[in-house]
């Protein structure tokens, strides 16, 4: 069964996936919007931005590990339920993070901080795989359909608003301590304030339901043995390959904001500090959470595939203008216009973010839905997730002259639009899942 009413439960849902996955993002803010910094501190000296590549590279090889947590947190979502996957993936992605804050420099060991510094990368891209495996089937089966849209897009904003609130608090810390403060020491307090969302998001699962779909899943008998392995198996294979050329598309828009945007913003000819472009960044970020929010809320009226279509093909035209307006009025110091351009990017390449759980949701069967939207997911990983090498290459050896030496404006805006086709061509392949309802998947295992 499906609930029909907006209670108690739902709410303790959407919190506690908001906050998973607000961690998520604050976790990723904090090594990519720093990196600059990060690299002084574990690397050695090379020239700032092959530098902040380095830090922006270890974090894509890490993502990479994703998919793995989201196999072996997905299959176990399906088999023992939403719950108590969720409890499991936010200590482990909380600690995780916490731990960065341990780490050596490479002043006091040499390389092996930056080799200490991947492993912890690896061990918390597991856990963050497995956390919207559980976490965003949990959130939409505890929600009546009529507000499935609109909560979609808020539970996929916790992921901007927690880059914002790691810009503002990376932003704090600067502020108090100066560059070289947090270059110093300071940026171990950085990592240290992981541990606070990760202990409300922990007692609020704790105080949680297990949902009514898997319940009824539980009821009928209708746990797969295998629910991982059947995602590659017919009927459903051709639907997981869908679902991955489209979240391929989807990390090329991410990562056109969250990696490029503070990139631009702290390198040449950007006059910028790191501290203003930290405050011009997370303005893009709240923008974020909120064109995920209206994009969700549309998606109800509109269909999700119809509208995603529609902000394909818009987000394909207007991507090299917005990206140079941020470039050009960088150049100049214009904190006006480097914040306009911020907030439209973060709405054109998150506002699509905010159908993701429902949507994936919708795609797949109950009894294999944690897997099905986990690894479904983190599926657009496999190609997307090298964005740090891609922005290199057409930054060397093809756009450097419009990028500038030290910037990538256009290789960012490139980027954007390759993940514009892919977003169009994913959903145009698909079906429209608007009027799925969930709980009859799992009545027809």
């Amino acid at each position: 069964m499906e609930p029909e009413k907006f209670g108690a439960n739902t709410t303790k849902a959407i919190v506690s996936q908001f906050i998973g996955f607000m961690l998520d993002s604050y976790d990723l803010t904090m090594i990519l919007s720093i990196a600059p910094i990060l690299a002084k501190v574990l690397l050695p000296p090379e020239t700032p931005l092959l530098a902040t590549f380095n830090i922006i590279f270890s974090y894509s090889l890490t993502i990479i590990f994703r998919p793995l947590g989201s196999a072996i947190f997905g299959n176990l979502g399906d088999k023992i339920g939403r719950r108590a996957d969720l409890i499991i993936t936010v200590l482990g992605l909380g600690l995780g993070s916490a731990l960065t804050s341990a780490l050596p420099t490479y002043a006091q060991v040499g390389i092996l901080s930056f080799i200490l510094f991947v492993l912890v990368r690896i061990l918390v891209g597991i856990f963050a795989g497995g956390e919207y495996s559980a976490g965003h089937p949990f959130a939409m089966e505890w929600t009546p359909y009529k507000w499935r849209g609109i909560v979609s897009g808020f539970v996929q904003g916790g992921f901007s608003f927690g880059a914002g609130l790691a810009a503002l608090v990376e932003g704090i810390f600067i502020g108090i301590y100066g560059v070289n403060g947090v270059e110093e020491y300071a940026w171990r307090y950085v990592f240290l304030t992981a541990l606070a969302p990760a202990v409300i998001a922990l007692a609020v699962r704790l105080a949680m339901s297990e949902t009514p779909v898997f319940e009824d899943v539980k009821k009928k008998n209708l746990i797969r043995k295998t629910p991982f392995l059947d995602l590659f198996r017919k009927p459903y294979r051709r639907d997981f390959f869908q679902v991955m050329i489209y979240m391929t598309g989807m990390f090329f828009f991410a990562y056109s904001l969250f990696a490029f945007v503070p990139a631009i913003l702290e390198h040449k000819p950007s006059v910028f500090s790191i501290g203003t472009a930290e405050q011009i960044y997370y303005y893009g970020t709240y923008a974020a959470f909120a064109g995920a929010v209206m994009f969700g809320a549309l998606s109800q009226y509109i269909g999700r595939r119809k509208l995603t279509i529609i902000w394909a093909i818009s987000t394909l035209i207007v991507s090299i203008p917005v990206y140079y307006l941020l470039f050009s009025s960088a150049s100049v110091g214009n904190y006006l216009l480097a914040s306009i351009a911020s907030i439209l990017i973060g709405i054109i390449t998150q506002g699509p973010w905010g159908i993701i759980p429902v949507y994936l949701s919708e795609r797949f069967k109950a009894s294999m839905r944690s897997s099905g939207v986990g690894f479904g997911y983190s599926s657009g990983i496999f190609i997307g997730g090298w964005f740090s090498i891609y922005v290199p290459l057409m930054h060397n050896y093809l756009f450097k002259s419009l990028d500038t030496p030290n910037n990538v404006w256009f290789s960012t805006a490139v980027l954007l639009m390759i993940g514009a086709i892919l977003v169009g061509i994913g959903q145009y392949i698909g079906p429209e899942t608007l009027g799925t309802k969930l709980v009859e998947e799992a009545e027809k295992v």
